[in-house]
């Protein structure tokens, strides 16, 4: 593995352990300022040669100013639909690092699945396809894009709401 592989797949492996304990100041702390996440809407086709989700419509669109509002609402007495929390632990395997056209960045596909559990929902397994791109420039790495391909057809609100 090289050091630019090594290194991507440190980051994503801390970064996965910040969302899991939710330290969700230090998990945006390693976002680029611009940011861009983006969860396409799964399409269903008779043809298994196009793709399997939208180019166009979105589930959810977030930046780094739209995810500090997110959390900082978290901590206020009007969260109550997010009171008590959920548990949640996501699990990343194979993970792929791919060059890009600047050195310094790199592209990362991992595979994810995500437990999330709250009475009285129940638990849900997700399972989603991440297409990250990680600069590895500067002092520290910083995430710059992801996006989520979500593998279910109809993703009910919890699943679209949780970050992968």
């Amino acid at each position: 593995m090289s050091d630019l592989a090594a290194a991507a797949t440190a980051f994503l492996h801390h970064e996965t352990h910040l969302l899991n304990s939710e330290r969700y100041d230090e998990w945006l702390a390693l976002l680029a300022d611009d940011f861009d996440y983006r969860m396409p809407q799964p399409v269903l086709r008779d043809d298994p040669a196009l793709p399997r989700h939208s180019e166009r419509s979105l589930l959810a669109w977030e930046s780094v100013a739209s995810l500090k509002l997110r959390f900082e609402r978290i901590l206020t007495d009007f969260a109550w639909a997010d009171r008590p929390p959920a548990f949640h632990r996501r699990h990343l395997t194979a993970i792929r690092v791919a060059p890009i056209d600047d050195p310094a960045q790199v592209a990362v596909s991992a595979d994810e699945i995500v437990f999330r559990s709250r009475t009285p929902e129940g638990s849900t397994v997700t399972s989603a396809l991440r297409e990250d791109v990680v600069d590895l420039s500067g002092d520290r790495p910083r995430l710059r894009r992801r996006t989520v391909l979500i593998d279910t057809d109809r993703p009910d609100l919890a699943q679209i709401a949780l970050l992968y």
